[in-house]
């Protein structure tokens, strides 16, 4: 037994013995760091104690084991090894086998296996990666931190006691919604920089789960064991994040559809820019369509999912679940240029891209002003004194992020007077561009500005389609501005954990 002071350690001799998790890895470490209050410590010293020299030959969870074990007769929840009574243990890990791979073993001996001897192969079904570059020592690496993520899954057969007996698993997508009977499907993003939430916070990914959801409509039944391909998207780093499909039975854990696991990387040459939005706004000028998910969706091409149809039906006297139905607003695709559109502006990703630079939101903060730091008033021409001073504002709000550097993006109704022209400013210099809500013609400005930036001057292209082309800015950029956004993307690599 590992030290149990070290949750890592422990986990690790755990892996090895063919019990894994399905919870965050954040959330298991602090389990098996807390033997005063939680049973994790004492089952998990139990289970490696019980498996010495053997394994199961296919994984169960262990806080699946953990559930069954403490909602056994007389809901039992050591403290201690020697608290842990190994004919419940081994029950409950039978159940969660059983469980997980739609099977109706019962002798736990038939699960192991000797240690020494190769496990078998889980059922593998392909994975496919947007920005797919190669694959090196077991890591796939991308060009793309945001990559959509496609993957098999076999419907199947899964016990329910609502039914006394067994019902088939039933997916079922109609344009942007879908509906899974007896289950539900996620895509489970943990280790790397899974732990952060859905707040779009430092370097963490999307989150430590994602929807997922047929990438074609039609009905498809687990009566006739149909295989459906599964889309989901996440948001990967420079730490690989391990990445597979779980599919969740009525009851007490996932079926067997768990797809190949894969570890995803972004590309060490991709420079990565964190991003700080901030939106300006009053009573009387709401800003209304600039928002935290429709940044999320902006500039990392997060699906906005239905808040009114995203939805669990749980059934009232067994507690298993029945069927989750959602829905999309918005679903990131590329249009017939290759480029990614989100209310109106291109993605800088979609041109600063050929840099291999990415943007990632990190931060998003609402402040609220006055009407003219909102909307400048008309009288004053190309006046940025109110963008400057929203900056300024911006700087010193405890909520920005000072102790590294970021591209601070700040959106208002329009950022100059209405009489001058200017959709967008760049405060060179600053680190900072100013966006009009408002534009009519949005187009490439947020690139275009993040352009002066790059160049550090506020000098445009002659070049017709040129990215700093005014008026009208374009979506081409040469082979000097490349190489000059590189110099200035490397500006921000002390930003990220590698």
């Amino acid at each position: 037994m590992p030290n149990d002071t070290d949750p890592e350690a422990v986990i690790r001799a755990l892996d090895n013995v063919g019990v894994d998790f399905s919870i965050p890895k954040s959330a298991l470490a602090d389990f098996l760091g807390n033997a005063e209050f939680t049973p994790y410590p004492a089952i998990a010293a139990a289970l490696l104690k019980v498996l010495n020299g053997r394994m199961l030959q296919r994984p169960v969870f262990l806080d699946v084991i953990v559930f069954n074990y403490e909602h056994s007769p007389g809901n039992p929840s050591p403290r201690q090894l020697e608290d842990v009574d190994i004919a419940v243990l081994e029950a409950a890990v039978l159940e969660g086998f059983n469980n997980r791979y739609a099977r109706e073993e019962t002798n736990f001996s038939s699960l192991l296996k000797p240690q020494n001897q190769p496990q078998p192969p889980l059922q593998t079904l392909s994975l496919v990666v947007e920005g797919f570059l190669n694959t090196q020592d077991g890591v796939t690496f991308v060009d793309t931190d945001n990559p959509q993520v496609e993957v098999a899954t076999k419907l199947i057969k899964v016990n329910a006691e609502w039914a006394q007996g067994m019902v088939p698993q039933e997916l079922i997508r109609q344009d942007n919604g879908w509906r899974f009977t007896n289950g539900d499907a996620r895509l489970s993003v943990s280790n790397g920089e899974a732990e952060a939430g859905l707040r779009p916070v430092r370097a963490g990914s999307l989150s430590d789960s994602a929807y997922a959801w047929p990438a074609a409509g039609g009905t498809f039944s687990g009566e006739a064991g149909a295989e459906v391909r599964m889309l989901s998207r996440i948001r990967v780093g420079y730490r690989p994040v391990d990445v597979k499909l779980l599919v969740e039975a009525p009851k007490n854990g996932f079926a067997a559809n768990s797809a190949e696991k894969a570890r995803i990387a972004l590309d060490p040459q991709v420079l990565l820019v964190p991003v700080e939005v901030a939106r300006f706004f009053s009573d009387q000028i709401p800003v209304s369509n600039i928002s935290m998910p429709g940044q999320m969706a902006l500039w990392d091409q997060v699906p906005i999912v239905s808040g009114t149809t995203n939805f669990r039906s749980i059934d009232g006297s067994t507690a298993e679940l029945r069927l989750a139905e959602r829905a999309w607003d918005y679903w990131p695709t590329l249009d017939a240029e290759g480029l990614y559109t989100h209310l109106g502006w291109v993605s800088p990703d979609s041109i600063w891209g050929r840099a291999k630079i990415r943007f990632r939101l990190v931060n998003y903060i609402d402040i609220k002003t006055d009407n003219e730091h909102a909307a400048p008033v008309a009288g004053q021409g190309a006046d940025d004194r109110r963008l400057r001073e929203n900056n300024d504002a911006l700087s010193n709000h405890p909520q920005h992020i000072s102790d590294k550097r970021v591209l601070k993006v700040i959106f208002m109704h329009r950022i100059e007077p209405p009489d001058s022209p200017h959709p967008g400013r760049a405060l060179v210099g600053d680190n900072c561009v100013g966006i009009s809500s408002g534009a009519s013609d949005k187009f490439a400005i947020i690139a275009h500005e993040i352009g002066h930036l790059i160049i550090n001057s506020q000098v445009h292209s002659t070049q017709p389609n040129n990215v700093l082309n005014d008026p009208g800015p374009g979506t081409q950029v040469t082979d000097e501005q490349i190489g000059k956004a590189r110099t200035w993307a490397q500006g921000f690599a002390d930003f990220w954990p590698r």
